[in-house]
Parts: structure tokens; sequence; C-alpha cells
């Protein structure tokens, strides 16, 4: 009789150490948020398989899923593979780190760390453009763009007084104070920020708003930052091109494929060139014959 009980109260104590453990594992996988709502502890982040480099499209293949707990979350995470649209890669992503938005130009503004996305040799490059000269403000991080300079010029002229004087001295052709000339200066160049752009991200599932963020599609803009990765001596091209601050029309972006490599040689274009080599036309005086004159 005494080792019946005894089983007994060994049985019952097995049974409430079970509880207890089933319990503590329960309290420890779920928090109750709200009436019928329930969170789990862990939260899930995407890692990198394999080593991704700037400029590679990062999508839902490159990735695993992992749960992590939610104070080792790095930036705005993913939650889930299919979040991945194949944007490109703003700076190198390492093999089994996590694969944030920010590290694909989805983050919130003000997130975005510019030096992250630098190469060895590189510095960030900013200039100005309104809807024309920035195509209409699509361009968007992780673009790459062609620069173009256009600007007037004065075309002079040595002054006939001068001429085989050994002191040569110039001026201004008359009717050509504004002559305009065309040439592309840069090629090639990743953009790593735009202060603001009309191609906007697909929605993601279940995402909720940057706080403060209030910029939608249809808000209006003005001028545009744009800050592409180059050398010192592109930053002096584009310093010398935009002599201050508020000049905007100088520089115009064309967007290019971002696995287009290829060097292209132009010849800038001048009112010369249009003629000698397009064929452009150039007006004639006609005089015309006025009886008894």
């Amino acid at each position: 009789m005494k080792r019946s009980n005894r089983l007994v109260i060994l049985v019952g104590v097995l049974l409430a150490v079970v509880a207890f453990v089933g319990i503590v594992v329960l309290l420890g996988n779920k928090t109750t948020t709200g009436p019928g709502q329930v969170e789990t502890s862990t939260v899930n982040v995407l890692v990198a398989k394999a080593d991704i480099a700037i400029g590679d499209a990062v999508t839902p293949d490159k990735v695993d899923v992992k749960p992590v707990n939610p104070d080792e979350v790095v930036g705005t995470r993913f939650g889930d593979p299919s979040q991945l649209t194949g944007t490109p890669a703003l700076y190198p992503i390492a093999k089994g780190t996590q694969v944030s938005q920010e590290a694909v130009g989805l983050g919130a503004k003000g997130s975005v760390c510019i030096t992250c996305q630098l190469q060895p040799g590189e510095k960030a490059i900013a200039f100005q453009v309104d809807p024309v000269t920035g195509l209409d403000f699509l361009i968007q991080p992780g673009d790459h763009i062609d620069i173009v300079f256009r600007s007037d010029i004065t075309v002079l002229q040595q002054t006939a007084d001068s001429v085989g004087s050994g002191n040569p001295r110039y001026e201004p052709v008359t009717g050509l104070e504004a002559a305009p000339t065309v040439k592309t200066l840069l090629q090639n160049k990743r953009v790593l920020y735009v202060s603001a752009t009309k191609n906007q991200p697909l929605p993601q599932p279940n995402a909720t708003p940057a706080p403060g963020s209030t910029e939608t599609s249809t808000t209006p803009i003005a001028s545009v930052v744009i800050i592409f990765a180059g050398s010192d001596a592109d930053a002096e091209l584009i310093k010398f091109a935009q002599t201050d601050n508020t000049v905007i029309g100088k520089l115009s972006a064309l967007l290019r494929n971002t696995k287009d490599d290829a060097q292209e040689t132009t010849t800038g274009i001048t009112l010369k060139i249009l003629v000698d080599t397009f064929g452009i036309p150039i007006p004639e005086i006609i005089q015309v014959a006025v009886p008894g004159k």
C-alpha cells in the first residue's frame, strides 16, 4: 500500500514538472499583446547565403530565413524572401549577415550610410538636377548614370589692330556671345543616394510606414540632389561645371543598364560639329533686288 502511494506521488511530481516546463516554454515563445493577438519573442530576418557584392541583384534565392531576438535585428528587416524584388545591393553583404532594407535602398529616409557604399578610392560627389536634367526624378540609389555637360560660351576672335603685332588681343564675335557646347563628362557612375525619387519601391507585405514619413509619389518635387561614387578628378569636373550649389541645368543625368560598363567615345557637340558632321544648314542673308535701287 505504501509502495503504491509512493508511486502515485512520484507520478504526480513528474506530471507537475512536465507541466511547469511546458508553461515555461510557452511563456518563453509567446507573449500576448492584445485580445486575440499572439506575438513570438523572436522575429524572422534574412541572411545572405553567400557574399553579395555591390550592384548584385538581391533576389529571394540568395537569402535564408533566420529567427533572431528583436534586439539583434540590423537596420530595417525583411521578414520574408518574397519581399526582395531584385534591387541591387548598395554595399557589400557578407555571407551569413543580415540583408536589411537599407542594404537595397528601401529603408527609411535618414538611415542611408553613404560611407558603407564607397569602395576603396571612391569619393561621394553631389550635383543637382531639375525635372528635365534629372529624368523626371526617376533615378534611385543603385542606378548607374552618365553625366552630360551643357554650357554657353562666348566665341572670341583676334582684333584687327593686333594682327601681326606680336601682342594679340581678342574680342567677342558679335552674335556668338552665347554659343552652346555639349559634352559627356562622366560615364557609368553608381548612384549612392537621391534626395527624392518618383521611382517608388513596390509595397512590402505587412510593411508599416517609417516614423514621420509623409512623402508619396504625388509629392511635388522641384529639384533633386544626386550623390554618386567617383574620384577626385570627377569631383573637379563637377565643381567646374556647376560653379555654385544653386546652378541647375548644366548637368544632365543619363540612366544606363547597371551591367553595361562600356565607355563610349563622344566628340561633344558645337554648332560647327552640327554643321560639318550632321549637315545642319546655316541660314543665309537673302538679298532682294528693289526696282529703282
